[in-house]
């Protein structure tokens, strides 16, 4: 499970109760879930001018049940938003707008997704906020 402490913010979970429960490595899919709630604090907090902000709402993390062995899992914010131009780099290492940012945080989180099976996508609006989706079922090594 990954706490809010993690990521030292205030994390809304809307978690579907039909989602099923994956064969998949925790910890890995622990490692992405971090890195999108970290992002998302942060994108929060530029919104707002450096500070946490509660009007602008907080980060929801979400499950929603695919099929019997699928789930999508979502990370919103209502942050910065990604502008048009940035978007199709995200995932290059090294991309990064932020001057504290290594740029590492979503190629690892897209090798990760990868590596499990599953698929990673990103909407998102400049001063509105982003929403990245992630799909998943058993990791490949655990499907018969």
């Amino acid at each position: 499970a990954v706490a809010a402490a993690d990521v030292d913010a205030a994390v809304v979970t809307d978690l579907d109760p039909d989602a099923p429960s994956l064969d998949t490595d925790g910890e890995r899919l622990r490692t992405v879930l971090v890195n999108l709630l970290t992002n998302a604090r942060q994108a929060v907090i530029a919104r707002n001018g450096g500070a946490p902000s509660p009007e602008l709402g907080t980060v929801t993390l979400s499950t929603t049940r695919l099929s019997e062995r699928r789930i999508a899992v979502s990370v919103r914010d209502r942050g910065v938003g990604i502008s048009r131009e940035d978007l199709p780099r995200i995932f290059d290492p090294y991309f990064t707008t932020r001057r504290a940012g290594t740029g590492l945080g979503l190629p690892i989180a897209k090798n990760i997704i990868d590596g499990l099976g599953g698929t990673i996508t990103v909407a998102s609006t400049p001063q509105s906020g982003t929403n990245i989706r992630l799909e998943l079922g058993d990791a490949p090594a655990a499907r018969t």
